[in-house]
């Protein structure tokens, strides 16, 4: 399912209760008082940090590649010590929503990370609330899945929107609104209205259904690229640049490269609104995360646990795992839902077959480095969402030409706060769009080369706000090691993304690389998906 057709739909067979929860005080307060050791949202007491947070993978890659071993050094393999329902794996947006969903069973949810959220995680500083991940909602339907999840957890009114129709660019020093009016090159505003009503079309008329649609199959195919060639045989440079750098933040690829099915599902979905909540979509989570505790007496999260093995016995699952102890725990369940990335559920399930091991292998996935600025007073942000052109598309990088920029847009991260907060922030998103960065990121000087990246290229659009550098209060930077599944073109029609998803037994998967779809929108479909095959 597209992100599109999701923001539509009501497809689950999971019930969705209507119960209420009290209204929450303002959001920088609320978090203030509701931050616990592992909820997504993390109160920080210094605005810079010395190194990435964010992924750290030390601890399962000493221990996945030879976990037999492993298990022999800890003296084999414990006695099972208790019997669930289901055992999900993984607690990014699938796993909680899996967890949420099936509550009132009796379900444990492992996570080898000592904070729940997966990459759309958040953080507030004093009274500053604000994501280091994933950013935002396509605004949904009221009546669709996640409409319904919205409702439930009381925080519509919590988040804030901007219409598809308020896109800001940074150009020329200036912000320049409306995007899709030609506000960058008034001249040529006829050229952007027609790709902008493009848009809107396709989202509200095409069918993105790639298993019974022939437009849907044949887009597949295309690259998006490809796609805006037989479409429009070229585009204004200014429509170019913003297509590339919107792909390499949504999805850590460059246009060459990108299913045309998938990026349309993504851009014209933000036709419609953006719905943001202080903190990004970690606000969302860290609510299902609160829920869960306060409504179950049957579900059990359980952080910096790693899960070493998942395999089918008889008519259920044996899971074995290490907590936050060091301790080997053995547990079976009737189900187990795999909502960690594949290249990660690809070491669990030995009896998933070497074909499976090596297709998943070949699966493509990108770095994402996120940045958050703090500025020591408060300022009026222009928008919610920001990208910075410079007036011709940036090709695609490699590891021989990595691109000359480096951040592509902009969140300006109290938005959602109506910039009503002692410290203005700039949260910045850097999708590193092309294979090989990933262990560069790693290097002991890999933060300070960023950050002063960072600094520098920000110093313009600091500026054309009134601000400049010695008003910089701090900057914290995340490191997303796999953060982005690649959206290539064929990898839904060619079933690829399906193979590697299908179930082993009563092992099941939920992810976003169900569908190479890097939304949460997409990882909370898996898991709708997955419930509906263990109730």
């Amino acid at each position: 399912m597209q992100r599109r057709d999701f923001l539509k739909s009501s497809l689950s067979a999971a019930a969705i209760s209507s119960l209420g929860l009290p209204k929450m005080a303002k959001a920088s307060a609320w978090a203030s008082e509701n931050l616990a050791d592992d909820l997504p949202i993390a109160q920080i007491d210094t605005p810079s940090s010395i190194d990435f947070n964010g992924d750290m993978p030390t601890r399962p890659h000493n221990i996945l590649w030879d976990v037999n071993g492993y298990f022999a050094k800890k003296g084999g393999v414990p006695p099972v010590s208790e019997h669930l329902d289901v055992v999900v794996v993984g607690g990014g947006v699938a796993g909680l929503t899996a967890a949420y969903h099936l509550r009132h069973k009796k379900v444990a949810l492992i996570e080898q990370d000592m904070r729940f959220g997966g990459n759309a995680k958040g953080e507030v500083y004093k009274d500053a609330v604000y994501s280091i991940g994933s950013a935002y909602l396509c605004e949904p339907e009221a009546d669709s899945d996640l409409g319904k999840l919205l409702t439930e957890l009381d925080i519509w009114k919590k988040g804030r929107t901007e219409s598809g129709e308020e896109t800001s660019v940074f150009f020329g020093n200036a912000f320049r609104k409306p995007f899709w009016e030609g506000a960058s090159d008034p001249e040529a505003a006829a050229d952007f209205k027609k790709f902008h009503a493009k848009m809107v079309e396709i989202y509200n008329e095409a069918d993105f259904d790639h298993e019974t649609s022939e437009w849907a199959k044949a887009n597949d195919r295309l690259t998006m690229e490809e796609w805006i060639q037989k479409e429009f045989g070229t585009l204004h440079p200014h429509i170019m640049e913003y297509l590339q750098l919107y792909a390499w933040s949504s999805f850590g690829a460059s246009l060459d490269e990108l299913s045309a099915l998938q990026y349309l599902g993504f851009i014209s979905a933000e036709t419609g609104s953006l719905l943001v909540f202080p903190g990004g979509n970690s606000y969302v989570l860290h609510k299902m995360v609160q829920k869960i505790r306060a409504e179950s007496k049957t579900a059990s999260l359980r952080s910096g646990c790693l899960v070493m093995r998942v395999k089918n016995e008889g008519d259920g699952v044996s899971v074995v795992y290490e907590n936050a102890l060091g301790e080997l725990i053995h547990v079976r369940a009737k189900h187990a839902i795999l909502a960690c990335p594949k290249y990660v559920a690809n070491y669990l399930v030995p009896e998933a077959g070497m074909e499976r091991f090596n297709m998943v292998r070949r699966l493509p996935y990108r770095a994402y480095l996120v940045a958050n600025l703090f500025i020591n007073k408060p300022f009026k942000a222009p928008s919610y969402e920001l990208y910075c052109l410079r007036g011709e598309m940036p090709p695609a990088p490699n590891p021989s030409r990595p691109p000359k920029r480096s951040f592509t847009d902009i969140c300006f991260g109290t938005w959602a706060q109506h910039d009503k907060t002692t410290h203005g922030v700039f949260t910045l998103y850097h999708g590193i769009a092309y294979d090989g960065a990933r262990q560069n990121l790693f290097i002991p000087s890999a933060h300070e080369k960023y950050k002063n990246q960072y600094l520098t290229d920000i110093e313009p659009v600091l500026r054309t706000l009134g601000l400049n550098t010695q008003d910089i209060h701090g900057i914290r930077m995340t490191r997303w090691g796999h953060a982005l599944p690649v959206a290539r073109a064929g990898m839904l029609v060619d079933g690829t993304a399906a193979a590697a998803s299908a179930s082993v037994g009563n092992i099941h998967y939920a992810n976003q690389d169900n569908t190479m779809n890097p939304s949460f929108e997409s990882a909370f479909q898996a898991a709708l998906t997955a419930i509906r095959r263990v109730e």
